[in-house]
């Protein structure tokens, strides 16, 4: 298998979690990113030029994180990051969805900030940082419910808050949020989170 990567990219940091958590990691080859032109797209695998990418043994790739690391999780060895069925799997999956959201906000975020000078959008920038804030202080609301949990969702709301310290730093996002914080705190404590930190 081949995993188009970008080193720094939360999304496929999942991914990179996922291979570790289900001892696939020594299965998959690397393959770097084409950051050449960013406006062309990164990865020449897919319609949208985006990271990550699977390549399987058979050519299929797939592509979007979740997917991506829903097949993962369903050949690996371990115990199964995604719910079958039922509430719990909504609730992952919703849970997901958030921390995916907030995220994408940030990644537009950093892209906003180093177009060309006068392609940026101060005001849409700021609708990006609302964004994350209503979904930091929705995942402080429900962060007494993830207890010791580690599925897809809890590794997106890690990936999420590590792509936030590492890109908005200057925010702070732990200021009045100390139930997520401590939370954060015990969770990275995990070695697949911590060998995947941005650097």
């Amino acid at each position: 298998m081949k995993l188009c990567y970008s080193a720094l990219s939360p999304f496929v940091r999942r991914v990179r979690i996922t291979a570790i958590e289900h001892k696939l990691f020594d299965r998959i080859e690397i393959v770097d990113s084409d950051h050449s032109d960013m406006f062309k797209g990164i990865n020449p695998a897919t319609p949208l030029g985006k990271v990550p990418s699977l390549t399987l043994e058979n050519g299929d790739v797939l592509y979007d994180s979740l997917v991506i690391c829903e097949y993962l999780n369903s050949i690996g060895s371990g115990p199964s990051l995604f719910p079958a069925k039922g509430d719990d799997r909504w609730r992952v999956l919703t849970l997901h969805a958030m921390a995916d959201g907030m995220t994408d906000a940030a990644y537009q975020r950093r892209v906003d900030s180093i177009l060309p000078e006068g392609e940026g959008s101060p005001s849409w920038s700021g609708r990006l940082k609302i964004s994350m804030e209503n979904c930091l202080d929705e995942m402080e609301r429900q962060v007494g419910s993830f207890g010791d949990s580690f599925n897809i969702g809890t590794i997106a709301v890690a990936c999420a808050l590590g792509y936030h310290d590492f890109r908005f730093g200057q925010e702070q996002w732990r200021d009045g949020r100390p139930k997520l914080a401590d939370w954060y705190e015990s969770f990275t404590a995990r070695p697949s989170i911590q060998e995947t930190m941005p650097a």
